[in-house]
């Protein structure tokens, strides 16, 4: 089966600005993760420009992980011993330089933290992720996988040109062929500015032959997975004539892994810093995801509900149109408001729900209101876009009652077998890689959810697919019994196999 690859998520980040980061003498690695996460990155992350800002919390390159060929060395020097990296992506070189020119305010914290910070740029082109199969793109800690980012210089008496080419057109697209490699993505620099002047005891200052002219990350499952790469034709064939080019690989374990910025969104941790995200995504507590509680905390604005919870709905007027997501745990009225962490709470929100249905579909009366029953619906709802976006078909399909009725344009479907015989092709489309389903409006009234969405492809910004659906939902307890559906497809109706095995059935 193939593997699901989300490479085209950093498509849009053209360039890069990529820094290594040597810790200052006289604090402890805990102290410079803690700070350098917690309290620097959210100052960064709200920073113009951003496509995507990642910190990658690194372990020193201790030789001994990658086979040696003769001619290349693997050990790197104390002195150039580096502790974290810094990646932040950019649509257009215009945006970077609006990056670098508010920066300046950086500079007054990095002497906290850095004793040497050397930032290479990349042109256009030359930031690309080859193949990513880890589903996280956002991460806040640990992945749990075996992941190495690896700087790399060029052979003396080989031109830059020879040895991106090299990079580019040999080693990588050998790389990529191995099963076992999960991620692949590569930078070629170009030369430092050493004209960046030093700030307050930190170098920017890199002499040429200490400088890199490529940097590659790579991740494996597991240390069995990157032994049998290593052992594997592809990776002889990566690494066939690699000493005419290559004079030094140093790969360093990544330790963590933190996001500030994505898809030119600030994350729950640039928002909060990411121990703040962790705590809240650990204990649960979605009401700080609200739109009050974001306002309160990023704009210090306090926004004051209506009496009796009325709210604007005139556009004739002028008013502002109605947030429909402004009572709900999560936002899926576009891409990027979603991060990793709530998602995985709202798919085991919806393994729990999903467990409450009953046997026997409940009455509406004194122990089971209409209002209960919508307060419910308006809980379960981001549950189920989390679970459509993830292909959790298993879910999907127990949010029904075994008596549905499913009333759409090729219907009617009649029960659980039939509806999930139509709908798997369905889902296969809408949660394929590199498409994002949206949910723009979202109502609610007792038992009955009505909802409009469509589907986004993250590269083009087409809409693929689109349609409006009822569902007549009688909360936790009943779960839906009735829904209709208009739909149109604009590429495909039925799924190809390969996207169906992505479904969870």
């Amino acid at each position: 089966m193939s593997k699901a690859d989300y490479a085209a998520r950093d498509k849009k980040g053209k360039v890069a600005f990529y820094v290594l980061l040597w810790k200052r003498k006289g604090i402890s690695l805990e102290l410079f993760d803690d700070y350098w996460r917690d309290v620097h990155g959210p100052v960064c992350a709200r920073l113009p420009g951003q496509y995507q800002y990642w910190q990658f919390h690194l372990a020193h390159n201790q030789g001994g992980i990658w086979p040696e060929i003769n001619g290349i060395n693997y050990t790197t020097p104390a002195e150039d011993q580096f502790d974290g990296i810094a990646e932040l992506t950019f649509e257009t070189e215009q945006d970077r330089q609006t990056w670098f020119k508010a920066a300046a305010i950086l500079m007054d914290d990095e002497h906290n933290l850095f004793s040497k910070a050397i930032g290479y740029n990349s042109s256009p082109g030359n930031s690309i992720t080859y193949v990513d199969s880890i589903p996280t793109g956002d991460p806040n800690g640990a992945l749990g996988i075996l992941k190495f980012h690896v700087p790399v210089k060029k052979a003396d008496g080989i031109s830059v040109q020879a040895f991106r080419e090299y990079m580019k057109n040999s080693f990588a697209p050998a790389v990529i062929k191995s099963d076992s490699v999960l991620k692949f993505r590569l930078h070629l620099f170009e030369e430092v500015d050493n004209s960046r002047p030093d700030a307050a005891g930190v170098s920017h200052y890199e002499p040429a032959d200490k400088q890199y002219q490529a940097s590659f990350e790579i991740a494996f499952a597991n240390p069995l997975e990157m032994e049998t790469f290593f052992a594997s034709k592809e990776y002889g064939a990566a690494i066939k004539d690699q000493a005419k080019y290559i004079k030094q690989i140093c790969p360093f374990p990544e330790r963590t892994a933190y996001t500030f910025v994505y898809n030119s969104q600030m994350t729950l941790a640039g928002q909060r810093s990411s121990t703040v995200a962790e705590l809240i995504v650990n204990i649960g507590a979605t009401n700080q995801l609200k739109e009050d509680v974001v306002a309160l905390m990023l704009d210090q604005k306090l926004i004051v509900s209506q009496p009796n919870g009325a709210k604007n709905m005139t556009a004739s007027t002028g008013t502002k149109r109605i947030n429909y997501y402004k009572d709900l745990s999560a936002d899926y009225s576009r891409p990027g408001l979603v991060t990793p962490y709530v998602a995985q709470k709202l798919i085991e929100d919806a393994e729990k729900i999903v467990a409450m249905k009953e046997k026997t579909l409940p009455e509406i009366g004194p122990n089971y209101t209409l209002a209960q029953i919508e307060k419910e619906n308006k809980d379960w709802w981001p549950t189920h876009c989390e679970a459509l976006r993830q292909g959790r078909g298993d879910i999907l399909t127990g949010e029904y009652r075994e008596d549905l009725v499913y009333l759409c344009q090729d219907g009617p479907f009649f029960g659980l077998e039939q509806q999930k015989e139509r709908e798997k092709h369905w889902w296969a489309l809408i949660a394929q890689p590199g498409v994002t389903m949206c949910w723009p409006i979202v109502m609610f009234n007792g038992e009955v959810t009505y909802f409009e969405w469509k589907c986004v492809d993250d590269e083009t910004n087409e809409t693929l697919a689109k349609g409006n659906v009822t569902w007549v939902r009688r909360g936790h307890r009943g779960a839906c019994y009735l829904k209709t559906e208009q739909l149109t497809f604009y590429r495909d109706v039925y799924a190809p196999d390969y996207l169906l095995k992505l479904i969870t059935t």
